[in-house]
């Protein structure tokens, strides 16, 4: 089995949801595990979405706590994505001997063959696993002050803009490209009424997976219609619709106000408003300074820390 069959293996076998509803019922024993839920979720969205970069460093601010298996394969998976085998070396040398050693990761340790130049991370952080008996063991208290973790934060966030922005000039170049090759020749065929008719939940099943594929087109094709409309599928399907039209630069202020409007108790509402303040920063429209302001007051989580930074003068949105 190679690297990328491995990576495909473990995201199609990892249930998500189940995760995210362990995630759930622990942040009612433990206060920590609430974050943790918070940003698996966008841990969540923007691996669906590509962004796997981001994705893994917001991994990296997490504490060392007692967590499922299944958690570091879906960890393993996404720094295989965002840097190769090498990252994923990385990732697995920064975890407790106990869950290098877990029978589920023994496919990655068996595939990764950490070579002498891990030996010195392993045995550090074979220290720091010692009060590791098992995975649902209580953890040490963590040293990291609040300070620090919102420089790691602001650090990965401000990774997260360039790599936006620098995935957006790569789309329209080819975009760019691939109209000039377009053969003017080429009969196109009528398109007919034999496409099969999707329900809601299919359009925006097949929209996700457009996403991850990064053929943001398609799913701002997908994402039409009833989809939109469907109570069961509304907010999520709207959501989607902003990342690909984003991608597309077919967004406006006013789609990331409609959403807020339309959906004010959503799950999403920090990443739409981190969004809308990027927008507005960068195309000179409305105030994204108020839009931080709003952002600042939603619950504790990366982007409010962000918003907060930025207000304080401790740091810049950028471009």
């Amino acid at each position: 089995m190679n690297l990328s069959a491995l990576i495909q293996s473990e995201l199609q076998a990892i249930q998500t949801e189940r995760l995210t509803e362990w995630f759930l019922h622990k942040s009612h024993e433990r206060r920590e595990y609430q974050r943790m839920l918070e940003d698996f979720k966008a841990i969540i969205i923007m691996q669906q979405a590509g962004f796997h970069e981001q994705a893994d460093a917001r991994f990296e601010q997490w504490k060392t706590l007692p967590m499922p298996a299944e958690v570091y394969r879906y960890r393993l998976a996404i720094a295989a994505k965002a840097g190769g085998k090498r990252l994923a070396q990385k990732r697995f040398a920064s975890f407790p001997v106990t869950v290098q050693n877990h029978p589920q990761l023994k496919d990655w340790k068996r595939f990764l063959k950490m070579n002498p130049w891990w030996i010195g991370g392993i045995v550090a952080v074979a220290c720091v696993g010692l009060i590791w008996t098992q995975l649902d063991s209580e953890p040490a208290t963590p040293v990291a002050t609040k300070q620090t973790e919102v420089e790691q934060q602001l650090a990965a966030l401000q990774s997260e803009v360039e790599q936006l922005k620098e995935k957006n000039e790569q789309l329209a170049s080819e975009q760019e490209k691939a109209k000039a090759v377009k053969p003017e020749t080429k009969e196109t065929k009528p398109k007919t009424d034999t496409e099969p008719k999707r329900s809601a939940k299919e359009s925006l099943e097949q929209a996700v997976a457009a996403v991850q594929d990064k053929d943001y087109k398609e799913a701002d094709r997908l994402l039409t219609g009833s989809v939109l409309t469907d109570q069961g599928t509304a907010g999520m399907a709207r959501f989607y619709k902003l990342i690909a039209a984003g991608k597309l630069k077919k967004t406006t202020q006013a789609d990331y106000l409609a959403y807020r409007e339309d959906f004010p108790k959503s799950g999403y509402m920090s990443d739409v408003l981190w969004m809308q303040a990027v927008y507005e920063q960068k195309y000179k429209k409305g105030d994204y300074r108020a839009t931080l302001q709003e952002l600042a007051k939603q619950p504790d989580n990366e982007w409010s820390y962000a918003a907060k930074a930025i207000l304080s003068g401790k740091s810049t949105l950028g471009n």
